[in-house]
């Protein structure tokens, strides 16, 4: 800043002297020529006199006239010379002013850059400070505090649009502004659901990053799992904006999005060319990869994949938009999923009727059998369901799901319904979903529920409300094998993930459980 400002100073002290001296020289030239002028006319008129008059020079020099005309020649000799005199002190004075000026303007601009330095060597040395108390502390405090750091940065989100605070959020994950995890989870949180080793249940839920930009800086948060997602075949917009809306006090938001995409084919690319640069990565590595690094790794580096599938608004046939979906992008994802249950596609939750989600079911695990794949096998399939289901509905959906083995179920996506106290807010007239701390119990419920229906034979992952690890331990009880969430990641930022692998890790413990999977459907038993 100290150099901007020297040489805007600078700039301005040239034009200033063009500005001040202009017009002094502007009048001294408009009145030189004046007195020249004069001087040779009158040195003319006398000339002219002195021949005219043919006298001799003594009687011409003695004569009235001539006199006069010396007369006039001295007047406009010592006019000039008063005119070129005072030229020369106004000169003299816009010079001095200047110097003064530009004496006083450029010590301003040592001063700002002796200013610019301090600061500069302050911040340096802060951060050589820093960095040398940091090497002196161990890697998991030094960690502790990248993410604590967060929540002072957290609260600004909070007077941004609630759709542009989720897009600088995505944005600074996809650049690497957040911090990374680099503390290893309990022990007691790591699990293996579908052959995958996860190394805490926690995972987000998809919608977050809807279209697998930010996937490297979401999974080094330290989720167990990130969900990119729903993608649908052609990009579409969505529904219009306004479309998120915030309910702060009760920690939830209603959306009604509308499955906004940037299409399988950009996804695709996104995803391709990040399993190829970690590919490259191991190849190129002269080092092994730790062993517990390697036993949690899925396709997209430390953590799992997953991704969630959607139809297009306008789409006739539901089946074929998620069969795309398959064939597009399975070979990137750890496991897959059939969204049929958002509100805010029309007549989409239909397909969670009996015959609808058996047929749908068939024709996308048929699609994804017919691909090619290595020892790993195909991709798990899950259903995302909706907590706004009748007791028969959620009978239907067991029975499909025990049926064609279906490899797990998702409850559950957001509520249609607006209880208490959401109720009492003017933003509840708005359609949508609802998610967040309202939906907790609900969804719970769903949950509890389907894991009696299917007998705990089909892995669920609990989502809707989950804030804290004791809520994420009370969806475990309940049934889930793997936990979600979203909205309380929104409100929260980065540091509420160690604190709920933390407080998840403390409600096992105090209740006896030596792993996760000990807790599973522990309040069915």
């Amino acid at each position: 800043m100290g150099s901007r400002k020297l040489v805007r100073d600078l700039f301005l002290s040239k034009q200033l002297l063009h500005q001040l001296i202009q017009p002094h020289h502007q009048v001294a030239e408009s009145r030189l020529p004046l007195i020249s002028s004069n001087w040779v006319s009158s040195s003319r008129r006398f000339s002219v006199r002195n021949e005219s008059s043919k006298k001799p020079e003594g009687e011409a020099r003695s004569s009235p006239k001539f006199k006069q005309s010396i007369n006039e020649l001295k007047e406009k000799a010592a006019e000039l010379k008063l005119a070129k005199e005072e030229l020369k002190m106004r000169t003299k004075q816009t010079t001095e002013n200047l110097y003064k000026r530009v004496d006083g303007a450029w010590k301003e601009a040592e001063a700002s850059l002796k200013k610019g330095r301090l600061l500069t060597g302050a911040t340096i040395s802060l951060l050589i400070a820093g960095g040398a108390y940091a090497s002196t502390v161990d890697e998991a405090t030094f960690c502790g505090w990248l993410f604590n750091a967060t929540k002072l940065v957290n609260p600004f989100f909070a007077f941004l649009d609630a759709e542009v605070a989720h897009h600088l959020a995505i944005t600074a994950a996809s650049r690497g502004w957040v911090p990374r995890e680099k503390r290893p989870d309990p022990s007691i949180l790591g699990l293996e659901v579908w052959g995958r080793k996860f190394s805490n249940p926690i995972g987000l839920a998809a919608g977050f990053d809807k279209n697998a930009v930010a996937v490297e800086g979401l999974l080094g948060l330290g989720f167990g799992f990130v969900e990119v997602g729903s993608v649908t075949p052609i990009p579409q917009d969505g529904n219009p904006k306004p479309r998120i809306f915030r309910l702060r006090e009760e920690g939830a938001i209603i959306n009604r999005c509308g499955f906004n995409s940037e299409g399988i084919v950009s996804v695709a690319k996104r995803l391709g060319a990040q399993h190829g640069k970690r590919k490259l990565a191991e190849s190129t590595s002269t080092s092994p990869a730790p062993d517990d690094e390697v036993k949690h790794q899925g396709k997209a580096g430390p953590g799992i994949l997953g991704v969630n599938l959607g139809k297009n608004k306008t789409s006739e046939d539901a089946a074929a938009d998620y069969v795309q979906g398959v064939h597009t992008l399975s070979q990137y994802a750890d496991y897959l999923v059939i969204n049929i249950s958002s509100p805010n596609t029309p007549g989409l939750r239909k397909l969670q009727g009996r015959k609808q989600l058996k047929d749908l079911i068939k024709k996308v695990q048929a699609a994804r059998d017919e691909m090619q794949w290595g020892e790993e096998g195909p991709p798990p399939l899950l259903v995302k369901i909706a907590p706004d289901l009748s007791k028969q509905d959620l009978e239907d959906i067991a029975a499909v799901a025990l049926t064609l083995r279906l490899d797990g179920l998702i409850i559950s996506n957001t509520t249609i319904a607006r209880p208490d106290p959401v109720s009492t807010y003017p933003v509840a007239g708005e359609s949508g979903g609802l998610s967040g701390k309202p939906l907790f119990t609900p969804s719970t419920t769903i949950l509890n529920e389907m894991y009696i229906l299917t007998r705990g034979r089909i892995p669920l992952i609990g989502c809707g409300g989950v804030s804290s690890g004791e809520d994420a331990y009370k969806k475990i009880r309940a049934g889930a094998s793997l936990v979600q969430l979203y909205t309380a990641f929104a409100y929260g930022g980065p540091a509420l993930i160690p604190q709920i692998k933390a407080e998840l890790a403390e409600c096992l413990e105090r209740d006896g459980f030596k792993s996760v999977h000990e807790a599973i459907g522990a309040d069915c038993r």
